[in-house]
């Protein structure tokens, strides 16, 4: 079984961390028009490095990947992002990927985070793990743009 590794990310791996995130939402980019905000930039980056909870996903130690989450009051994480290469996805990487974090921040007792509408492959993935749509949010008003809000709540 290949191996799959989480490690902190590291300032130094902001510019590969761009480059892949890019690519992994190339689809979200041409479908809404737009990447999500920051990924664009190696010091948004950088500065998630520094400032949120930020890993690399490693593929038999290559970087394929990344998932930046914030602590929130009461033992909850959001998952801001969780991005993996192109040419990587359909590998059970992201599946592994969410066992292995939610196995690392185990005193996490409710983690949520936002995906948009019409990325029903996400909604088939996050619901696959246990996470169930508790509502909806429109970001920008005006627009048809939706963003599904996705809760699991864990024990401790």
């Amino acid at each position: 079984m290949p191996k799959i590794e989480i490690p902190v990310a590291r300032s130094e791996e902001a510019e590969i961390l761009k480059s892949i995130s890019i690519s992994a939402f190339e689809e979200n980019s041409t479908k809404y028009g737009h990447y999500p905000p920051g990924l664009e930039s190696v010091d948004w980056h950088k500065e998630r490095i520094r400032n949120d909870i930020y890993h690399t996903i490693r593929y038999e130690k290559e970087i394929v990947g990344g998932l930046q989450m914030i602590l929130h009051p009461n033992n909850e994480m959001k998952l801001e992002y969780l991005f993996i290469s192109p040419k990587y996805q359909g590998k059970k990487i992201g599946a592994t990927v969410m066992t292995l974090i939610e196995k690392e921040y185990k005193g996490i007792t409710k983690w949520f985070l936002l995906t948009p509408y019409r990325d029903y492959g996400n909604h088939y993935f996050y619901e696959k793990l246990g996470y169930k749509k508790v509502g909806e949010i429109k970001p920008i008003e005006k627009s048809e743009f939706t963003l599904f809000q996705y809760e699991k709540t864990t024990k401790t």
